[in-house]
């Protein structure tokens, strides 16, 4: 076994340089310190430092795939290893299994830069002389070749020079390629096939970094699919010659190969802060647009922060702006003065890109981004939805689904146009789940929810609904409380009951109208919690419970004051005259998740959401019998019967909400078939 060197044994980070190490943020960090998940080597005045073998240590067990709660949801951004992204060219590319088997080969492998740099290079090499017809008696081991003087490559040599060299150096060492060489022969002894429009180097960088890296710098890979969808959406059969385009976050240049042939390097450009990536979208142009001045190429693809870049005018900029990407202190506090994306606790990359694609473009220019969804509805991306309303008309909005390798977050294609006219819905084109339609009616738009989604019908019949005068809602009418987090559910949740626990309620224990309670329990000890709301609301005389996760509304009815965990949450309305149980049964209707299901695009149950929803007032008549139908269906165990009880409630409030029967057969059609 190595032991560690002198300078392994003296190193020691600090909190915030072993969270990084770690890709955690701090108030993680903290919080695993506080629960005892994490056990510094040594306090200096009141701060915790890490040695060098216990990071290590720390990282290996975040690698393993048994690492419990310390590989929970908060630390999805750890991965590691060796991948290969499959959806990244097209599925008929003859390059694909080469890449394949080579990152098989390599997979136990870390890889530094400059082996990556070396791979890169062979690949290059190999594309260019096939692109350019050079020649050769040799079909490996092209980067050996090269660094000999025997494959002249021209003005393109340069390109390949500065992708071998380091940010440090303007010239690459001829030693370290034949020691690359050396240590992972396996690399050099493939062949590439030249494919056109195909971003072989583009496939071959992101499957050779690591996916940890990938992650923390908020680098997602657009599938061709996508990159062709966008394109199409966005660019007319032909453009003027002065016509300029501009990949902001361009990468390794995927986006710019897929360009119609109509366009000339002249009016294309590209800007990326990896260094590896804009050389390899280099090497893509001198490929995509033969015997191109490399001079020009390197002008309008740069080493640059789109972020900081001065007033440019562009017609049209496209592309997949970084998601999640992390900011120093510096950079928060330069961006949060010039951005009013920025200005809220967190900076988060996409919104201030759309913000400077805004600022970028010509007036009539268009924007055409994959985005994630979420920036059409979350409360913190209300900013550049203002914005957009204020200086943009959407165009087309196409929601993509997990468009991602590997990464739960579904994702939009948007494209605006920048304009000084007031912003309207009717043209606009929707594409959501393979239903395609465009808005004709001018709907009111609410910069809190961008609810293109919904058809005209659905939209009118909302409106219907929301309008009518006998309306109430839950806002300042109940108090909402949610479940416990323990911090460690193997430590407190326990699978036998004993004289100091007590059953404990998770999400998945409550249906519609019904708990059904599984074996587990708590020892009801708040203080020692990471957070647990006041006993009261557990402990309530009637209470609601609803599962948390998921985009259903399920609630359920308690009076045995019970606990439970932050995946079943609580409400408790206080609606004068309107029983609790009534609200319930509102609340699990077919017409109330069909509203909940358009206005609100979440696969969280929020207090805010529900606050916003219309429950209708009954007549005393309506509300006893809803009342007794929904005590029938909390107790009823035969299937059938109890599926009859729960349509003839389902019915009856349905009339409460003033629809008629055709309304709500078509909103019961549509809540069973949709996506």
């Amino acid at each position: 076994m190595k032991k560690p060197t002198t300078q392994e044994t003296d190193l020691e980070y600090s909190l915030k340089e072993f969270c990084s190490i770690l890709s955690i943020s701090m108030a993680t960090g903290r919080n695993w310190i506080k629960l005892g998940k994490l056990h510094p080597d040594r306090e200096r005045l009141g701060k915790p430092y890490f040695s060098a073998a216990y990071t290590s240590k720390i990282q290996k067990k975040l690698q393993k795939e048994d690492t419990g709660s310390l590989k929970s949801r908060r630390n999805k951004k750890y991965i590691r290893g060796n991948t290969i992204y499959r959806n990244y060219i097209p599925k008929d590319s003859q390059n694909f299994e080469t890449i394949q088997e080579m990152i098989k080969q390599l997979e136990d492998s870390f890889l530094a830069d400059s082996q990556i740099r070396a791979i890169l290079a062979e690949c290059a090499i190999q594309l260019l002389c096939q692109a350019y017809e050079r020649n050769t008696a040799f079909t490996e081991n092209f980067l050996l070749h090269y660094s000999m003087g025997e494959i002249p490559l021209g003005q393109y040599d340069t390109l390949i020079q500065e992708l071998l060299s380091d940010e440090t150096s303007t010239s690459y060492s001829k030693e370290l390629c034949m020691t690359v060489q050396k240590n992972i022969p396996q690399a050099f002894q493939v062949s590439f096939l030249l494919e056109k429009n195909v971003d072989i180097l583009g496939l071959l960088y992101i499957s050779l970094k690591n996916l940890g890296e990938r992650k923390a710098a908020g680098s997602y890979y657009t599938p061709t699919y996508t990159v062709h969808k966008l394109i199409q959406s966005l660019l007319p059969q032909e453009v003027k010659l002065q016509t300029r385009i501009l990949d902001p976050c361009c990468g390794t240049g995927n986006f710019l190969l897929q360009l119609p042939n109509y366009f000339t390097m002249e009016q294309i450009f590209g800007r990326d802060i990896d260094r590896i990536s804009i050389l390899a979208a280099r090497i893509n142009m001198a490929l995509k647009f033969k015997d191109t001045p490399v001079s020009m190429i390197k002008e309008h693809i740069t080493i640059q922060d789109f972020l900081l870049e001065e007033q440019n005018s562009y017609d049209f900029i496209l592309g997949n702006p970084p998601w999640g990407s992390q900011f120093s202190k510096d950079v928060r506090a330069s961006l949060k003065e010039k951005f009013e994306t920025a200005k809220g606790s967190h900076v988060e990359s996409y919104l201030v890109f759309v913000e400077q694609a805004l600022n970028a473009v010509s007036y009539g220019g268009k924007i055409a981004f994959v985005l994630p969804e979420a920036l059409l509805h979350v409360k913190s991306h209300l900013a550049i939805r203002k914005i957009i309303l204020h200086q943009a008309q959407i165009e087309h909005l196409e929601y993509l689904g997990n468009v991602f390798d590997k990464v739960q977050c579904p994702a939009v294609l948007l494209q605006i146009r920048k304009t000084k006219k007031p912003f309207h819905t009717r043209g606009i084109e929707i594409s959501y789940h393979g239903k395609m339609f465009t808005i004709q009616t001018d709907r009111q738009i609410d910069p809190e929810h961008f609810n293109f989604h919904i058809s005209d019908e659905e939209y009118e019949l909302i409106e219907k609904i929301q309008h009518q005068e006998h309306m109430i809602f839950l806002k300042n009418q109940a108090e909402f409380a949610l479940g416990i987090v323990t911090g460690n559910n193997k430590r407190w949740v326990q699978k036998e009951q004993t004289t100091k626990n007590e059953i404990v309620l998770k999400g998945t224990d409550i249906h519609k109208y019904k708990i059904t309670p599984k074996e587990t329990y708590l020892i009801y000890a708040p203080e020692k919690f990471q957070q647990s709301a006041k006993e009261e609301y557990y402990r309530a005389e009637e209470k609601l419970l609803y599962r948390f996760i998921g985009n259903q509304l399920i609630f359920a009815y308690d009076n045995q004051q019970r606990l439970s965990l932050n995946s079943c949450n609580i409400l408790i309305p206080h609606v004068p005259h309107m029983d609790i149980k009534y609200i319930m049964a509102i609340l699990n209707s077919t017409v109330a998740q069909f509203i909940y299901s358009r206005k609100f695009h979440s696969m969280k149950i929020l207090r805010t959401y529900l606050e916003q929803l219309p429950l209708p007032f009954p007549s005393e008549k309506q509300q006893q019998e809803i009342i007794s139908l929904a005590e029938k269906i909390m107790i009823e165990k035969d299937e059938k019967k109890w599926l009859a009880y729960y349509e003839k409630a389902d019915k009856l409030i349905a009339c409460v909400y003033g629809l008629s029967e055709q309304e709500y057969e078509n909103i019961h059609r549509a809540e069973n078939i949709r996506p």
